[in-house]
């Protein structure tokens, strides 16, 4: 097998832009009966997870993965190579993860006697956090659709 550093190519297309003119978005996501938070959360994680698989598939396909380590420990290789919606997604499930824990503290099992040993002062910033955790995800879901409306446009009309 020859190297694929010593592959011929067009100067002026590096193995970044041939990964990049390869990436596709996933089908747009179906509803699933259930609530829109898991819904959204259920659609997120599986764009991410076609991030990443579509981005390993490439890179084989190419011939590049000697040029990137599974587990890089930053976050993923296929991070500069996210379509837009992709990168909403990903933003979008942090929210949500942080949103959560969040919520843990009034919901959790081991919270129940912790909310009510809290005073009214210290639940309103709960109530505060809360609602501007919601706010940067729900950003980050309108973000998303915006854009995966976008790409699902381009689709149709080709």
């Amino acid at each position: 097998m020859r190297d694929t550093l010593t592959r011929p190519h067009h100067p002026k297309t590096s193995p970044s832009d041939l990964i990049r003119g390869k990436r596709r978005p996933l089908p747009p996501p179906e509803p699933n009966g259930g609530t829109w938070r898991a819904w959204a959360a259920a659609a997120c994680q599986a764009e991410v997870e076609h991030a990443r698989n579509d981005f390993w598939r490439i890179v084989h396909e190419l011939g590049l993965a000697g040029l990137h380590d599974r587990n890089d420990g930053y976050g993923g290789h296929e991070r500069p190579f996210l379509l837009t919606h992709e990168t909403h997604a990903q933003a979008a499930l942090s929210w949500l993860s942080h949103l959560q824990a969040h919520e843990s503290d009034k919901h959790g099992p081991w919270a129940a006697t912790r909310w009510h040993l809290w005073d009214a002062a210290r639940r309103r910033r709960w109530f505060e956090r809360r609602r501007y955790l919601w706010a940067g995800f729900l950003e980050q879901m309108r973000d998303y659709l915006a854009a995966r409306a976008e790409i699902d446009a381009l689709r149709r009309a080709a």
